[in-house]
């Protein structure tokens, strides 16, 4: 039945809800606040009751089905029915029979194409004996015959006298809930006295697709059910003058009669209900973060790593005077007074390539203004030009308009973990360079780095059970029933390690700490650093995208920024992925009681429906022959930057940094498929490597994936490699080469500024 839970979804999109197929729901449910629709999976009719259906009318069945829930999910009112009921005293099986043919109306008058569906699918499954037996009119009472004189075709001919027409006319006039409730209490009242004298099967067919029970409190999930009921009793019906007290006992009556043909439809539909429907999507959310506790702010990293640092300075001194000689050079590399040399040699040597960068940015922002400039004519005279009137139709006043230009801001995503110190020195140059192009041209950047390590000091020394519940009473996520469940146990944080907020004493002092950073990883010994509750952890790199999914829209509402450009560089993947949602019960263990969860299966088709763009995302990437066989984090990463681009329209680089020697085949692999099935693919990026320094790929989630090799983010500020008396013996035209080469190499082998100079220009 996928074909046609596809089409139906495609023709209920019309309305602008979101429509989810879910094996576990018994009842359709509708989510006032996300416009969520969420419907029974339903098998297939092709083998119910005594015949059989033709594939055509089990399709036009399953179409009702799912049609008539439609329809009382988006039509009737649940307050309303609340009220009838419970409160008016109204009979839930006179209430459904009239209800029924009204928002049956409405969904086919929204939806024609339903039409044919619901007229075949009645016929059906009266034939299949869903409503019992239909042999003689003389055994039904009114209601019954009004319940299949709307929901059957007009062949059957449901006989009624002239007393009874003014219940059929009534019920076909009905288009609101109000005309509803009116014309309920009106055949409610006219029936009193025979529902009281009689014991007849008053409720024999009801209405089996609106059954009360589908409305009853315990069946309303959503926003629904959460909806407190504020009713005045003691305010008068409207309406006519109507004994209420006559009201109450009618309807007692009518719940204590026999309801055997109920009971039949209600087993007859619960068949139908698939609770074991592999086939049939699992649906997640994605939680909140909880900014304030998992962003560690520019102020506190910034007091805390230089307070780390500086302790780490007195640390090398003693080593200097206590470690093998052999270890002295390097150590002695590492004091503050060497690093702060290196440190300006560095920030020295990277002005010409900044400066460079903000020239070609200056360019081509330039002539991107350029072709947003047209030229209009005022429609004033230009009183200097009259004397051409007899040769030129040019004697209007022109004006240059300068269409807006999109106004651009950074978000940095820093890999934190321990394999990043083989990287680390290159890539904070690549990042430093990039962030003094941004603060010399005046565009807004943020700078985070994503950790699994993260140790609070103010928890150092706590019992771990304290430790725990300091944890869980500051979460990182607010995660609600059915979104997607993170350990709050483990050490995530986005540390902000630099920013354009900082003033240029903060910045420089950050940009600093991360240059020594860097500068320790990048030597001999360099993993003797001590970051304390900054040290190296793993890639919880699932848990940062969906961190991403509020800092984004924040920085751009925060700059009033057009355009966001998404920066995020690691060397691996997601090393966590999600695999349970949280689920509406409570589970006592240990005398406590602790959030359930429920597995997400590992054969379904995992979909998130976003209430925010109303699209639907595959988390698995199943569509995808290639992609569907990834390490589940990385899928899970792609889902979430495709959520990213779709809700915010921003700019998505990711950068990958491989081995030193090349991209490995493995890696490859993931993003071109088999290297025997796809040699040419493999051969083309080779190519690409060779002449770029990097591989880019297209399907990763992000615009542009680069596959690096480390050695093409390595930064050379050397001068022409000549060796001593050299260029003597050369000519012009090889020192000019030998010139262009060694300019190539140390502008072209940024990969990092060059491409998002480009991007943001």
């Amino acid at each position: 039945m996928n074909d046609i839970k596809d089409r139906l979804a495609k023709l209920l999109a019309t309305e602008n809800i979101t429509v989810r197929h879910s094996a576990s729901a018994s009842t359709a449910s509708f989510d006032v606040k996300d416009r969520v629709l969420t419907l029974p999976v339903w098998k297939s009719l092709s083998q119910q009751g005594e015949g059989t259906l033709s594939e055509s009318d089990a399709t036009d069945v399953y179409d009702l089905l799912v049609g008539h829930e439609v329809g009382h999910a988006l039509y009737t009112p649940y307050k309303g029915w609340e009220q009838a009921i419970k409160l008016d005293g109204l009979n839930k099986n006179i209430l459904n029979i009239v209800e029924d043919p009204r928002i049956e109306k409405l969904v086919k008058r929204k939806y024609p194409g339903l039409r044919k569906a619901f007229l075949s699918g009645y016929n059906s499954l009266m034939k299949l004996g869903f409503f019992g037996n239909l042999s003689s009119w003389d055994d039904m009472t009114v209601l019954d015959r009004l319940n299949i004189h709307f929901k059957g075709s007009a062949a059957m001919q449901v006989p009624f006298d002239d007393a009874e027409m003014w219940m059929v006319d009534g019920i076909a006039a009905c288009e609101t809930w109000d005309d509803v409730i009116e014309l309920t209490k009106k055949i409610q009242m006219a029936y009193a006295d025979l529902i009281q004298k009689s014991q007849q099967r008053m409720d024999s067919i009801t209405s089996g697709f609106g059954d009360s029970d589908e409305f009853g409190e315990s069946d309303m999930p959503g926003e629904w059910a959460d909806d407190e009921i504020e009713v005045d009793t003691s305010e008068t019906l409207d309406g006519d003058s109507i004994d209420t007290a006559l009201f109450d006992s009618a309807a007692d009556d009518v719940e204590d009669s026999e309801a055997s043909t109920v009971e039949e439809w209600e087993a007859r539909k619960q068949e139908l209900a698939s609770k074991e429907d592999r086939d049939a999507p699992f649906y997640i959310g994605i939680p909140k973060p909880v900014l304030k506790n998992v962003i560690l702010p520019h102020k506190t990293v910034r007091k805390q790593l230089t307070a780390i640092l500086e302790k780490n300075f007195i640390e090398v001194e003693k080593d200097m005077l206590e470690s093998d000689p052999g270890y002295r050079e390097d150590f002695n590399n590492c004091t503050k007074t060497i690093a702060q040399a290196e440190y300006t040699k560095f920030r020295n040597s990277s002005n010409k390539i900044i400066n460079y960068m903000v020239k070609e940015f200056e360019r081509k922002k330039a002539a991107d203004e350029y072709k947003r400039t047209s030229v209009d004519k005022t429609g004033i005279l230009n009183v200097t030009k009259l004397h051409e009137y007899k040769y030129s139709d040019d004697l209007f006043l022109k004006r240059a308009i300068v269409h807006d230009g999109k106004n651009h801001g950074l978000v940095f995503l820093l890999d934190w973990s321990a394999s990043m110190h083989y990287h680390m020195n290159n890539t904070i140059k690549q990042l430093l360079s990039l962030v003094w192009f941004c603060n010399k041209v005046n565009i807004p950047f943020e700078v985070y780095a994503f950790s699994s390590a993260w140790s609070d000091p103010d928890l150092q020394g706590v019992a771990s059970t304290e430790r725990m519940a300091r944890k869980l009473a500051a979460p990182n996520w607010n995660t609600k029933h059915g979104e997607v469940v993170f350990s709050e146990y483990n050490g995530f944080k986005l540390l902000n390690m630099l920013s354009s907020r900082q003033s240029a004493s903060e910045l420089n002092q950050s940009i600093f700490n991360m240059f020594y950073i860097g500068y320790r990883y990048g030597m001999r010994y360099g993993r003797n650093l001590k970051l304390g509750q900054f040290e190296l952890g793993s890639t919880p790199l699932v848990e940062a995208m969906t961190a991403m999914q509020e800092v984004i829209p924040n920085f751009r509402n925060y700059h009033k920024l057009d355009k966001v450009n998404f920066i995020c560089l690691t060397d691996g993947e997601a090393n966590s992925s999600f695999d349970s949602v949280l689920n509406e019960y409570e589970v006592e263990l240990d005398s406590a009681k602790h959030k359930g969860y429920d597995r997400i299966p590992g054969r379904a088709q995992v979909l998130f429906d976003d209430p925010r763009t109303r699209k639907t995302y595959d988390v698995n990437q199943s569509k995808d022959s290639i992609l569907r066989y990834h390490y589940t984090g990385t899928n899970q990463v792609i889902f979430l930057l495709n959520v990213l681009k779709d809700r915010y329209d921003i700019n998505t680089i990711g950068i990958f940094l491989c081995s030193e020697r090349g991209v490995p085949r493995r890696l490859l692999e993931q993003y071109l498929g088999w290297f025997s099935l796809n040699r040419d693919k493999h051969k083309a990026a080779r190519k690409e490597c060779k002449d770029s320094g990097f591989v880019t790929v297209r399907n990763a989630g992000y615009d542009e994936y680069y596959l690096v090799p480390t050695g093409s983010v390595q930064i050379d500020d050397s001068g022409i490699p000549l060796e001593d008396g050299e260029g003597a013996n050369l000519t012009k035209g090889k020192l000019k080469t030998i010139f262009s080469k060694s300019q190539k190499r140390k502008f072209g082998n940024r990969v990092l500024v060059n491409r998002m100079m480009d991007l943001i220009a």
